[in-house]
């Protein structure tokens, strides 16, 4: 799997944490489970994120420099 459909992943897994989160909350259901998994994957998508940056700005600051 590449770093853009993990990250495309993790997104999904996201959307779908939330709306069962606002399920949990609308029925008054204790959603604390479902709040941990979706702390763990917003740190991961965060770091998926900031890695990928910065690697394509190290990218585009080398190919500045070769002719």
């Amino acid at each position: 799997m590449s770093k853009h459909q993990a990250i495309r992943t993790i997104r999904a897994e996201i959307d779908r944490l939330n709306q069962e989160i606002d399920l949990c909350i609308i029925k008054g259901v204790s959603y604390r489970r479902e709040a941990q998994r979706h702390k763990l994957l917003m740190a991961q998508l965060a770091r998926m994120v900031r890695s990928s940056n910065w690697f394509n700005k190290s990218l585009n600051l080398v190919s500045t420099f070769m002719f």
